[in-house]
């Protein structure tokens, strides 16, 4: 237990949180994205309010996008036939080193609970015929639970959660529906980062594209505010707040149980963690990040605190 201070004549026992909860959509346009401009979307990426989300980037595909406005790249595994809508004659298998890749992280302090993926996808003449997405929950083993929603008759799902394109000769627009559903504990009130991999196979010829734009992704965001945290708000002090060389010293008192502490920056990458000694008194190290703002989090089986702190060098 960590050790108990009087204040204002009380001693204080309790403790107990305020759960604030905020909804969000944010929406990729990529509306930055040239033909000449890489592997990574250049588009401002959405924000809201304990949660920070990533850029869009191609992994294995060719060097620059093939068209303006939307993420679309070649160089996916081929395996349709030209004219042929069975999805039994397809003969190609997905590449896992083959993929677009964007990371949603909650803020220090935040949990977030992730819903759906939504987006549209469109292919050239000799595109992609399937499609489908995966996360990092699961070290991108299986595909995530696909719908069409609303409904399109261009598109369906196949047996493991594999999007197909239906119809061939149904090219060069982009056809909407696409829908990742994302629940249970992996996907609710996490505090880690989960990362998700678009993955393209089936193409008619190398050339062919895999096209997706106006990807949204949906949930809810909520942060735990502790009336009491460590007994007191004066129970856990980090000094010298702000610190002209980076270096810190945290000081809870005694401790008689595991505690972890650890250090995120504005956009919840994590920079510095360590378990904190029995006697509650650590020296953080952060001489070699930027001068700006970052949080503290120490935490145990029974307690929590989190403070921000400054480096001004």
């Amino acid at each position: 237990m960590i050790k108990k201070i009087t204040l204002f004549l009380a001693v204080a026992t309790f403790s107990s949180s305020i759960l604030l909860a905020q909804s969000f959509t944010a929406l990729y346009s990529f509306d930055s994205v040239k033909t000449t401009s890489g592997l990574m979307d250049p588009t401002a990426v959405p924000t809201a309010t304990g949660v920070t989300f990533g850029s869009f980037s191609a992994v294995g595909t060719s060097v620059n996008p093939n068209a303006a406005k939307r993420f679309s790249f070649t160089n996916w595994p081929v395996g349709a036939t030209a004219g042929v809508d069975l999805f039994s004659s397809l003969t190609g298998s997905i590449n896992t080193s083959e993929y677009y890749e964007v990371t949603v992280t909650p803020v220090s302090g935040y949990s977030m609970t992730l819903s759906t993926i939504s987006f549209t996808v469109e292919r050239s003449g000799t595109g992609i015929r399937t499609y489908s997405v995966r996360s990092n929950a699961d070290a991108y083993a299986a595909n995530l639970p696909a719908s069409i929603a609303p409904s399109n008759t261009n598109l369906s799902v196949q047996t493991g959660d594999i999007f197909f394109w239906n119809l061939d000769a149904n090219n060069g627009s982009g056809q909407k529906g696409s829908t990742v559903t994302l629940s249970g504990t992996n996907f609710t009130n996490s505090t880690g980062a989960k990362t998700f991999r678009f993955y393209a196979w089936n193409a008619e010829a190398t050339g062919g594209t895999f096209s997706i734009d106006t990807v949204k992704i949906s949930g809810s965001v909520s942060s735990a505010t502790s009336i009491t945290s460590f007994s007191t708000e004066t129970a856990v002090t980090v000094y010298p707040n702000p610190s002209a060389d980076g270096m810190f010293t945290v000081s809870t008192g005694n401790l008689s149980n595991k505690t972890i502490i650890t250090v995120s920056n504005i956009i919840g990458k994590v920079v510095f963690s360590k378990e904190l000694n029995l006697t509650g008194k650590e020296t953080i190290d952060l001489s070699n990040e930027a001068n700006g703002s970052y949080f503290v989090n120490i935490k145990n089986d029974k307690e929590n605190s989190t403070k921000k702190i400054t480096i001004n060098k």
